[in-house]
């Protein structure tokens, strides 16, 4: 069945089979499943968390899986699981380091990709320090383990604290492997967080309960009235005609279908990645449920982790929704670069703050700025959501070239705004006056507060000039005197579409 689907890879359990096989025993998996694919084994700990113990010892289980010609080993570790005290927490990280050590030296197969499962619960200094010992021992896959219960609770905060501990303390070019995650609406999330490998036995454990998976939830077969999927099992039939099927064949169409939504999933993600389209689809996933949606904003207490992995430029430009994308890397990225690496002209005492007129990169107008007599002292800034300044120099660059963004920006998207500006006015101290241009739009005006408060507890002076058509407004700096007027002469400040 599963090479119908395009499988290519599939994890059982090595503790099951060697209960399970009796006395005929396994040689070969990939035999004894009949498929050629990659198979992995689980070590029975799963079982351990579920029943509190196996008739395995860890030794026994490095063996086994190495008898039975297995792709990917896991060891035995002891599991934390999600209501664990954190003594009890402190006692299964040290346990699983020492089966690790003892792993290790047992191990005689090397040509069997072996996984070492990091351990802690939902104490991330507890995961953060598992994933350091592991790191040490050097497996070639690492594993949260652990974290079904708190993925059934959906308690998603926790797991992206959880992954996040483990994945900055691994090594990044290691594949990471996230336990028992099975839910497709949940995948693109926690690829976001590092994950590269995944599995669950959701889709027949769901198809037993009645349960149809979809990319934005869960549906019961017993209150629907049509089929959202449209792949070959749903095609061709209606929920009323499923349901008047004998059990066995609704659990396996159930199951059938189950198995296809997490695999296209998987395929969305991947054709997502290679568009540069990976965080818009991360944000359209996250908001089917809010306990997502929460685990995507806690993404933000370590943004600069995941910002380290994002590229210079990309192929396509950047969709700016709301504060949610806050946590997208390519801003942090930027934030961090302006602040970092730019250095503003070194004579300039005055930054002039002007809006952005940018509609996106393939139909809007780029305003550039012409300086007449302005000389050095003048330096000329932009701002627009998300980006509370953007020096004119760096207009054309990625990402603020590429970016996308709405008219009105939420609440928490200004004040963004405006804590980049303090920032940035905080670091470069050599400005003494900040001169704010807006077009009397609300938001630009209510940002234009912002930036005189600031001003004003730096010890800046601060001026705000406002006018319905900024082409008609006239700007003169000139030593340290400011004045706008209509225009009536020639502009000092002129604007051209190119």
């Amino acid at each position: 069945m599963f090479e119908r689907f395009g499988c290519k890879a599939l994890i059982t359990n090595a503790y099951l089979i060697s209960r399970r096989a009796g006395n005929t025993g396994v040689t070969n998996i990939h035999d004894f499943l009949d498929f050629p694919g990659i198979i992995a084994t689980d070590s029975g700990a799963y079982q351990i968390l579920r029943y509190g113990e196996v008739e395995i010892s860890p030794l026994e289980v490095i063996r086994y899986q190495e008898s039975i010609q297995t792709d990917i080993g896991v060891i035995l570790d002891l599991p934390t699981g999600s209501k664990a005290s954190k003594a009890r927490a402190t006692e299964t990280v040290r346990e699983t380091v020492r089966r690790a050590d003892e792993a290790k030296k047992a191990i005689t197969r090397r040509d069997i990709a072996w996984v070492g499962p990091i351990q802690g619960g939902t104490f991330p200094d507890l995961v953060a320090h598992s994933a350091r010992e592991m790191a040490k021992r050097e497996f070639d896959i690492y594993a949260l383990g652990s974290p079904t219960e708190v993925m059934e609770q959906y308690l998603f905060a926790d797991l992206a604290d959880m992954i996040l501990a483990a994945k900055m303390n691994v090594p990044s070019s290691a594949p990471f492997h996230l336990f028992g995650a099975g839910h497709p609406f949940m995948f693109a999330f926690a690829v976001a967080l590092g994950c590269d490998l995944f599995d669950s036995a959701a889709y027949i454990l769901y198809a037993r309960r009645g349960r149809y998976l979809t990319n934005a939830g869960t549906l019961h077969l017993t209150e629907m009235e049509y089929f959202p999927c449209g792949c070959s099992i749903c095609d061709k039939t209606t929920p009323e005609e499923v349901r008047s099927r004998p059990l066995i064949e609704r659990t396996q169409f159930l199951a059938e279908h189950n198995l296809s939504a997490c695999l296209q999933e998987i395929e969305t993600i991947k054709e997502a990645i290679a568009e540069g389209r990976l965080w818009e689809l991360i944000e359209a996933r996250c908001r089917s449920h809010p306990s997502l949606l929460e685990g995507l904003r806690k993404i933000g207490e370590h943004k600069s982790h995941v910002a380290c992995a994002a590229p210079s430029t990309k192929r396509k430009g950047v969709f700016f929704f709301d504060s949610t994308s806050l946590q997208r890397p390519e801003y942090v990225m930027y934030l961090e670069r302006l602040l970092r690496d730019y250095e503003h002209p070194k004579a300039a005492t005055t930054m002039l703050l002007m809006p952005a007129t940018r509609q996106g990169p393939k139909n809007r107008t780029s305003t550039r700025m012409e300086l007449v007599d302005f000389g050095h002292k003048v330096h000329v800034c932009l701002y627009c959501p998300p980006y509370g300044i953007v020096p004119s120099e760096l207009e054309d660059t990625f990402p603020f070239m590429h970016t996308e963004f709405p008219e009105e920006p939420d609440a928490e998207t200004i004040k963004a705004m405006a804590e980049a500006i303090r920032i940035y006015l905080a670091k470069n101290k050599a400005y003494r006056s900040l001169v704010f241009v807006h077009s009397n739009k609300p938001w630009q005006t209510r940002l234009g507060r912002m930036c005189g408060h600031i001003c004003r507890g730096m010890g800046l002076k601060f001026s705000c000039h406002g006018h319905h058509k900024l082409s008609d407004l006239t700007i003169e700096i000139v030593g340290n005197h400011k004045r706008y007027r209509d225009k009536t002469a020639t502009n000092r400040l002129t604007r051209r579409k190119s």
